[in-house]
């Protein structure tokens, strides 16, 4: 007798922890999906080859290599010598899940941020400006890269091709999070304390997106459910990236790609019985103002060295933006604002200064790779 089993039974399986999943003739699916490609091929190439690559090259390989919200890799990079301009491209927005822009602008500050952990170890010496032209400027940021390296950030460097999201399941061992940076000039981390309330919030505020219908639609469209679109968008988040244990994940890529619904039920059920469930420490990366775009840039720079200062020590690292979301998304439509009181009261502080949150462990999976574009598709110059 041939077991059937859909991609959303194995998704719901995974919620709940478990991997091992029965599978029949969808296996036919195996070859074309991916299976026995994970992490493999042109969309994963530079997260191989970037040790190996030097100057200027390697500098701007890094930037696309950082970690950014949603995987939409929101930059456009010109290079000029050993200037770097960095671009915002303003056709990789999230308007309805990212509606005041901090994410897509938190992201190019990740990129940014990357590149000058990069410079030293590469042989230059970076000097970065922010918003050169105005902040009404796409152009982001110029890094000007001069003759004489410095191994200061060597450590967080190596870290780049090892650095991944992983949402997966944490162990119970506590993390010390003095080991990990305090802040930069213009942003700074906040550890929360009361995990159990601010896991609640998450849960509420993803249950209030997969209800949008829009925000719902929006955040599925960089969904690439099967090999198929990871090989033509090289973006976005994959299956490969959703922490399932191997027999799930195997199973999953097998079976035919789940709906929009499917989906939102899979992440409500991760979001409350694996990623809240399983955090040993949730960080906020927190600003001024949230609304200011060279704020919004600076906590992203902030971001990426606490996601490689995370993977040097061997922690997992998941960025969760479901509350600002949720705020963002309420002030643009002019909904009632529910979530910016609790939000505040969490941090401590005027909910206006919390820019984007993270949750951090020790993972017990190894985390999947994320597509990329190449170099050529993203830099002029």
């Amino acid at each position: 007798m041939t077991t059937q089993l859909s991609r959303r039974s194995a998704l719901k399986l995974a919620g709940a922890g478990i991997g091992s999943v029965a599978v029949g003739a969808t296996a036919l699916r195996a070859g074309t999906n991916g299976v026995f490609r994970a992490g493999s091929g042109d969309p994963y190439d530079l997260w191989h080859d970037w040790a190996g690559m030097s100057g200027v090259d390697r500098v701007v390989g890094a930037g696309v290599l950082a970690c950014n919200p949603h995987n939409t890799q929101p930059w456009r990079i010109a290079v000029s010598g050993g200037v770097i301009d960095v671009h915002s491209d303003p056709a990789r927005r999230m308007p309805c899940n990212d509606a005041s822009g901090r994410e897509h602008f938190a992201g190019l500050g990740c990129a940014v941020e990357n590149m000058a952990i990069a410079a030293g170890p590469a042989g230059f010496t970076p000097a970065v400006s922010l918003f050169p032209d105005g902040t009404g400027s796409d152009l982001v940021a110029r890094i000007v890269l001069a003759p004489g390296g410095s191994s200061r950030d060597r450590e967080l460097a190596d870290a780049i091709p090892r650095r991944h999201t992983n949402r997966g399941p944490y162990t119970k061992a506590p993390v010390d999070v003095s080991r990990l940076p305090a802040g930069i000039d213009g942003a700074d981390v906040r550890w929360v304390t009361d995990r159990d309330r601010l896991g609640d919030l998450y849960v509420e505020a993803t249950e209030a997106i997969v209800a949008d219908d829009e925000q719902s639609a929006e955040a599925f469209s960089w969904f690439r459910s099967d090999r198929g679109d990871v090989d033509e968008h090289r973006d976005g988040l994959t299956l490969d990236g959703q922490g399932l244990g191997g027999l799930t994940l195997f199973a999953a890529k097998m079976l035919p790609a789940q709906s929009r619904a499917d989906g939102d039920a899979f992440w409500v059920k991760a979001t409350r019985e694996v990623h809240t469930a399983t955090a040993a420490a949730y960080g906020v990366i927190t600003v001024d103002d949230v609304t200011d775009r060279a704020a919004q840039v600076t906590g992203g720079r902030l971001l990426a060295r606490m996601h490689l200062a995370a993977t040097a020590l061997g922690l997992g690292f998941h960025h969760m933006n479901q509350i600002t979301e949720r705020i963002d998304r309420d002030r643009a439509t002019g909904g009632p604002d529910t979530f910016s009181g609790r939000w505040g009261a969490i941090l401590g502080r005027p909910a206006s200064t919390g820019l984007v949150s993270f949750r951090i462990g020790h993972p017990e999976r190894t985390a999947g790779l994320s597509p990329r574009r190449r170099l050529a598709d993203v830099t002029t110059g």
